[in-house]
């Protein structure tokens, strides 16, 4: 159990000597709960949404076992906060500050960045029509092929953002067509997610920030100093640099096995609210299980050669970044096998 996932309204978690102690209430009876326990040394991260409870002794020893904390809200996965052991690598995050301020390493990291990105969401496209005879991505791949290219080539930022955006419309538009008819996907909407494919994609998509945020943290890089996505207060401008080549073989394609094969149904795991649609509870947590079993799942990479997971990666390419911060190696991002 790498992660653990604190969401049942009214659940609580203490410290049980080794242990943590969950209480979830019983839905039904709340004079009643269900208590699980769960050793902490199998506990790698955890997720604690609002509306529930975590001792001050527990949240403790989670620190000083240097696992991390992510606090979010309850309802669109928003994350509101972290704690995490202190960090003490100060040369990193110095190195980190002089490098954003240099625009032709920024834009290097940047172009990489987005590179990957279209290049994962390719490979998404042609692993997909492989498997449907009456889809046929050829035209789309052509194209956002033609795209990774002008990004490599790109002056500065702007034109940079300009290839990205284009290629991301380019490939939403031809994943539209692998989600199921019931349950349509017709173009991406963030706030509010106007149907249950993006109400997945916005709260998985906040998943992977979180998660990234924490390592970043770990590393010490400064979240919030990014080279693609513009400083702005509150922003995690490096962690949403940093998830661009994850977003499709973790969370499109995770949307994608989740109502294709019903573990998500609209009429069921989705509620309307604020002018949107979002996942329920019971839904969130079926999302949950599916995450983690993705990023669980082992593969060897055709770069390495190495046994990994996709959690591994997201290590992986945090270190690469400090290595090419603090001397200049090459930028290695997360390419797709």
């Amino acid at each position: 159990m790498p992660s653990l996932y604190l969401s049942t309204p009214g659940a609580k978690a203490s410290l049980v000597s080794e242990h943590l102690r969950v209480e979830i209430p019983d839905a039904n009876d709340k004079s009643r709960s269900a208590v699980r326990t769960i050793p902490l040394h199998e506990i790698e991260r955890a997720f604690i949404e609002e509306h529930t409870d975590i001792s001050v002794s527990a949240l403790c020893e989670l620190l000083r076992r240097e696992i991390p904390v992510c606090f979010s809200s309850a309802h669109s996965g928003r994350v509101l906060g972290h704690a995490l052991a202190p960090d003490g690598r100060a040369a990193n995050r110095i190195a980190h500050y002089q490098r954003a301020l240099d625009p032709g390493f920024a834009l290097a990291v940047a172009a990489t960045l987005v590179d990957a990105k279209i290049a994962n969401s390719r490979r998404i496209l042609q692993r997909l029509s492989a498997n449907r005879p009456d889809a046929d991505c050829t035209h789309v791949n052509a194209t956002l092929e033609h795209d990774r290219r002008a990004t490599l080539s790109a002056t500065n930022l702007d034109s940079l953002r300009g290839h990205e955006g284009t290629a991301a419309g380019r490939y939403f538009e031809a994943l539209s067509g692998f989600f199921p008819v019931h349950c349509p996907f017709e173009r991406r909407s963030r706030r509010p997610p106007h149907n249950p494919a993006n109400a997945i994609l916005s709260y998985g998509y906040t998943l992977l920030v979180g998660e990234m945020e924490t390592v970043l943290h770990a590393i010490g890089l400064d979240p919030a100093l990014g080279f693609l996505h513009e400083p702005e207060d509150k922003r995690p401008a490096l962690a949403l640099d940093l998830i661009e080549p994850f977003r499709a073989p973790i969370v499109d394609a995770l949307a994608l096995d989740l109502l294709n094969h019903a573990i998500l149904r609209p009429d069921t795991h989705f509620e309307h609210r604020n002018g949107g649609i979002y996942l329920t509870r019971d839904g969130r947590q079926r999302l949950h299980l599916g995450y983690e079993r993705r990023l669980e799942r082992e593969f060897t990479s055709e770069q390495t050669g190495k046994r990994t997971k996709l959690r591994l990666e997201f290590l992986n390419q945090v270190r690469s970044l400090r290595d090419s911060i603090l001397s200049l190696s090459p930028f290695e991002p997360f390419l797709m096998n």
